[in-house]
């Protein structure tokens, strides 16, 4: 738990990239916390997932983002519609509010990761330089994110955590 306090600390300022399935829950969840279990794309997490993800975030000045992260949840998102009308309005200000980064996908695909992990994580780990703390729940993006050196926090390993401790 102290070692999360650190990098929280560490990153308060620099921002935190939050993954495409976590930031689809950070959404689905303002969206309307009732259809985290029942919508296919958020069915793995818990409310109470959702709230611990609010308070993580909210200890940020900054969020990161790329646009293959946004073009991800964009596709995903595909709620109905009232649901998707307040779902595109969150994600529409959070966006506004995002520093993006971008990196033009010729020079992302000829990293080494791009054949394991596909385009997007391939961005993702791209962004190393600009030092963001990075969130994701895919293991293999946490496995390459931290044998880079990169700080980076799997959402699994937080989710038992009470963070009003």
């Amino acid at each position: 738990m102290e070692d999360v306090r650190e990098l929280i600390r560490k990153h308060h300022k620099t921002g935190l990239l939050i993954d495409a399935n976590v930031l689809l829950l950070y959404l689905v969840g303002q969206t309307n916390p009732n259809r985290i279990l029942s919508f296919k794309r958020t069915s793995q997490y818990v409310p109470e997932d959702f709230d611990l993800l609010t308070q993580f975030v909210a200890q940020f000045q900054t969020l990161v983002t790329t646009p293959h992260i946004l073009t991800e949840v964009s596709n995903l998102g595909d709620l109905r519609d009232r649901e998707l009308l307040v779902f595109r309005s969150l994600f529409t200000h959070m966006i506004e509010k995002a520093e993006e980064h971008r990196d033009e996908s010729r020079r992302v695909v000829k990293d080494a990761a791009f054949l394991r992990l596909g385009l997007t994580d391939a961005a993702i780990l791209a962004l190393g330089g600009h030092a963001p703390l990075f969130l994701t729940d895919d293991l293999d993006l946490y496995v390459a994110l931290t044998s880079r050196s990169l700080d980076a926090i799997n959402f699994n390993h937080i989710r038992p955590l009470n963070w009003t401790s």
